[in-house]
């Protein structure tokens, strides 16, 4: 079948102008839903373009972690104490009297046994203090 372009052309118009006519009541409330989501499609005023933030943020170095220094306090407190060394040592509320049994310096744990039931406990050497 032959397309008529000038028929085309006159029934899009029509169909246009009612389609006009159909929505003018309407037509104050559509202009703010096409504001509101224009405007929620943009990034808001004075932040720059999702390419743009994209590129800034991929430019921030990376942090690094600073556990060296906390790793080396740790080992430097756990050198200070020594097997068979009495103690006491803070776990939840409590205070307890212990004797050293090992001393892990790379870890800046200590292990200690209680004097009142002989548990073993491995302690930072933060909570520890010389008898």
């Amino acid at each position: 079948m032959p397309r008529i372009p000038d028929l085309e052309v006159a029934i899009r118009a029509v169909v246009a102008e009612e389609l006009a006519a159909a929505l003018a009541p309407h037509k104050a409330l559509l202009g703010k839903v096409s504001k509101f989501l224009v405007k929620a499609g943009g990034r808001g005023p004075g932040r720059p373009p999702k390419a743009v933030a994209a590129k800034a943020k991929a430019k921030k170095p990376a942090r690094r972690a600073r556990r060296g220094s906390k790793a080396k306090a740790a080992a430097h407190a756990a050198a200070k104490f020594k097997a068979g060394q009495k103690v006491f040592y803070k776990q939840g509320r409590g205070t307890f009297e212990a004797k050293v049994v090992r001393v892990d310096a790379a870890k800046g744990l200590i292990t200690v046994q209680r004097n009142k039931d002989g548990k073993r406990v491995a302690r930072p050497a933060a909570k520890l203090k010389a008898a």
